[in-house]
């Protein structure tokens, strides 16, 4: 029964997390708008993957995962956001040359699952706000911890929960590719790399902001 219980609050914390629709939520949605639902499938999984390994992290550091990661402020944050900015930009240059009529190439999204795994993980990765949010949430619960069977199925429950948010994220946009051309592809495409661009940039404001050594 304690299982039960920890796998459904690490659902719940899970999907309280991954709900929220930020920068990686409008990229998923990209991939499935450009790839198709089974090749947008690796970048919900990467998703996933790091929510699972800082939920780890936080079950396993305990009170210490908070403070540790707020030391590392903003440098994350600005690393982030310098990510974000470019992948952004390089989207919106690609969207560009998609709307010139002697361009034939496709519109969807290069690189194998793997090579879009690699760097979806990597931009989830360099956000460790998810790390200092698990630890926030195990203070408050635990009791999961204590034990290595509630510890494993709070970590199960954030995974399952956080995968099913990304792949139903990717769905979304799978489904907007079936029911609409390329034109629509296209246009989406350039909206989202976008708004890809100004989240980059108010990670990078807010990171600069919070720097010690520069006075704004």
């Amino acid at each position: 029964m304690d299982a039960l219980i920890a796998l459904l609050a690490g659902s719940v914390a899970g999907l309280a997390l991954a709900a929220p629709l930020g920068a990686i939520g409008i990229l998923l949605v990209q991939e499935g708008v450009a790839r198709g639902l089974r090749r947008g499938l690796p970048a919900a999984l990467a998703v996933a993957t790091v929510d699972m390994s800082y939920c780890t992290a936080a079950v396993l550091l305990g009170g210490l995962a908070g403070p540790t990661v707020t030391g590392w402020a903003p440098w994350p944050q600005l690393l982030g956001g310098i990510a974000l900015l470019a992948l952004g930009v390089r989207g919106l240059l690609r969207a560009q040359a998609a709307f010139r009529p002697t361009d034939v190439r496709s519109v969807g999204r290069s690189g194998t699952s793997a090579q879009r795994y690699v760097l979806f993980l990597g931009l989830t990765a360099v956000n460790p706000a998810t790390l200092v949010y698990f630890a926030a949430v195990l203070s408050g619960v635990a009791g999961f911890a204590e034990s290595v069977v509630t510890a494993v199925a709070f970590v199960v429950g954030v995974g399952v929960a956080s995968f099913t948010w990304q792949a139903l994220l990717v769905a979304l946009g799978a489904g907007l590719r079936r029911r609409t051309g390329p034109a629509f592809r296209r246009w989406s495409g350039f909206v989202g790399d976008g708004l890809v661009v100004v989240f980059g940039v108010a990670l990078v404001v807010q990171a600069l902001e919070r720097c010690p050594s520069i006075d704004w």
